[in-house]
């Protein structure tokens, strides 16, 4: 009777940890404290006093029977729940997400998550629930409530809570409003006038070592998806550290790449299921996500060490409001550090994204180029002589280059999936539908660019849509590349700078095409979402203009 009477109360413990604890809120920033002392303190007093009572192997199958009875009734209560007591029960989309966020992964698994939240829309309608406290919605006015700077949705409670750099947040992943905005003061005053000039010499020096590597190999297949890469990885380490890193003459992925491809990649192939990366923090990381931070680290103590005012770069900034009598925002030297993390992040792997598909579209169709060709030829030398000066290749000017890049990022986007945003405890109405309180609420960016609700045609490349054929845009606030409100992209003209200077100079010099062999089909199909897109392999051949 003893025995029966301890399962009992271990399946009533189950129920009551789901009722009392675990139904209140999201616990994954708190899976290490718990597993730890449920594991090193609840189960190893359990399976102590009952070897201890009935000796090893009848003491260690009757704890494990009481462990069995715990899980089974929390579980079995968390799985009722879900289905039937949920706020989002209502909602529609596929059973195993609304039971378990496992499901998550299994949709990441082979990197097409944004391909399938756009299924998932076809399927299901407008809003889905795609984890047991989350959805994803294809809606101009989710996007407006969720991000706008007056939303009262937070990062709170989602993802953003678990990623930090030992405890200090970058930009990027901080919750707290008030900060924000005093890092976001800081990070734009790196963007001002004078440093915006330096940061365009640095990407026409780039460029031209690019330019030059292409002339050395004189003709040999070039696997463009990887220079994309290389291209922004050496404009970053300028812009950010006054580094010069010699990646593209090199022509091979750096380290560092790679360290920044598992950082990212480990969150992607979760399907942003957070509560392992908690765990994985708390027992200090992997051996890859490790090494990238120590080298962003290092990276900031070498600009430190040769501190520069004349030296124009985004460290400058951070540095100097670090060292002033009273920071704004750098009120701790860890802060630096994990902004440093956040800039080579999104200094390199959105633009090479970017850049990658966009030489696909363009070698793709020799009519685009030519068409290019011709709009650049009386902007060469305008401005500067004998060279492209952003200035001269903006919307205004250089439209159609800009419609290749919008189009380009419309259909491709680097961050294709969002960011999730929790909504406010007094819940949420979208489009007429009402959104409980504190669930995670993602606008994906690719689903909404290729939506036939907001883009006729959306799965076709027409750059004319944003020239001379605007009747194939049905709502131009879907399109949003570089997210938007007080979270939007702090980096968004350098990455212009850089695509529109890449892309000017390389058509400006020479024709390129697929090389023998290519199809172009790997470099979409092989794409991988890792929180941010990167292309497959795409070898392209290039010529030098007579």
């Amino acid at each position: 009777m003893r025995y029966e009477l301890l399962c009992l109360a271990s399946a009533s413990a189950g129920i009551l940890s789901h009722l009392l604890y675990f139904i209140r809120g999201n616990k994954a920033i708190h899976a290490p404290p718990w597993i730890l002392v449920f594991f090193l303190v609840a189960e190893c007093f359990l399976y102590t006093r009952s070897i201890h009572y009935l000796g090893a192997l009848q003491g260690f199958l009757t704890a494990t029977v009481i462990s069995l009875c715990y899980f089974t009734a929390l579980f079995t209560s968390i799985i009722i729940y879900r289905i039937f007591f949920h706020p989002l029960r209502h909602f529609p989309g596929p059973f195993f997400a609304k039971v378990t966020k496992f499901y998550s992964p299994w949709m990441a698994r082979d990197g097409k998550l944004h391909e399938r939240y756009a299924e998932f829309f076809e399927t299901y309608g407008d809003i889905v629930r795609v984890a047991p406290n989350e959805l994803i919605v294809l809606s101009t006015d989710a996007q407006q409530k969720v991000h706008r700077a007056s939303s009262r949705c937070s990062k709170q409670d989602t993802v953003y809570e678990v990623v930090h750099y030992q405890g200090y947040k970058n930009l990027e992943t901080v919750v707290d409003r008030d900060e924000h905005r005093s890092r976001r003061q800081v990070w734009d005053k790196a963007f001002n006038t004078k440093a915006l000039e330096a940061y365009e010499t640095y990407a026409r020096e780039v460029v031209y070592e690019w330019l030059g590597k292409m002339a050395s190999l004189q003709g040999q297949p070039v696997n463009t998806s990887l220079y994309s890469l290389l291209i922004p990885f050496e404009n970053m380490g300028r812009m950010g550290f006054s580094d010069n890193f010699g990646s593209i003459q090199k022509g091979k992925e750096d380290p560092m790449l790679h360290y920044l491809e598992v950082t990212l990649g480990s969150i992607g192939k979760l399907g942003a299921m957070y509560w392992p990366i908690a765990l994985l923090n708390a027992i200090g990381g992997s051996s890859d996500h490790v090494a990238f931070q120590k080298l962003a680290c290092k990276m900031v103590d070498k600009r430190e060490k040769i501190m520069d005012e004349e030296k124009e770069d985004i460290l400058k900034y951070l540095i100097q409001d670090y060292r002033s009598k009273e920071p704004k925002a750098m009120r701790d030297h860890m802060m630096i550090y994990a902004e440093a993390q956040a800039l080579m992040v999104a200094g390199t792997d959105t633009i090479g994204a970017a850049l990658a598909f966009a030489f696909y579209v363009l070698a793709r169709d020799p009519q685009v180029q030519k068409k290019l060709y011709a709009e650049l030829e009386p902007l060469y030398g305008r401005t500067m002589s004998g060279e492209f000066a952003n200035h001269d290749l903006g919307e205004a000017e250089a439209p159609y280059l800009n419609a290749i890049i919008n189009e380009t990022m419309r259909m491709y986007n680097p961050t294709c999936s969002n960011g999730p945003r929790s909504t406010p405890p007094e819940g949420l109405e979208v489009d007429g539908v009402f959104i409980p309180g504190k669930v995670d609420v993602y606008v994906p960016i690719h689903a909404m660019h290729r939506s036939a609700k907001f883009f006729r045609e959306p799965n076709k490349f027409i750059p004319e849509r944003w020239t001379t054929r605007p009747e194939l845009i049905i709502d131009k606030r879907a399109y949003h590349p570089f997210l938007l409100g007080p979270h939007t992209c702090v980096g968004r003209r350098i990455a212009l700078i850089v695509i529109r200077l890449v892309l000017a100079y390389t058509t400006w010099y020479y024709e390129f095409e697929f090389a023998p062999g290519e199809d172009g089909v790997a470099i979409d199909r092989d794409a991988v979402n890792g929180q941010i897109l990167k292309a497959g392999k795409l070898e392209c051949v290039f010529t030098q203009r007579a």
